[in-house]
């Protein structure tokens, strides 16, 4: 993701885009990435933080487990 954001923005903040003439430097580069730089807080937060009790992992956790004591015998 952070490749791709500097492969495709990167000429934009040194000036040498073709499709933006005239236009460089870092608030260009910061306006035509806002939409990249966005994903990435939002990987980085999911990282960090985990995608918390909602998730699909979350819940097939709790499954197994449900499944795991219901096999287990009673009193043993």
């Amino acid at each position: 993701m952070l490749g791709a954001l500097l492969i495709t923005k990167l000429s934009i903040l040194w000036g040498d885009a073709t499709l933006f003439a005239g236009e460089s430097g870092w608030w260009d580069f910061i306006h035509e990435s806002r939409t990249d730089l966005a994903q990435l807080c939002g990987s980085l937060f999911l990282l960090i933080v985990g995608a918390g009790v909602y998730s699909i992992d979350a819940r097939l956790h709790r499954s197994a487990a449900v499944t795991r004591a219901a096999a287990e015998p009673v009193g043993g």
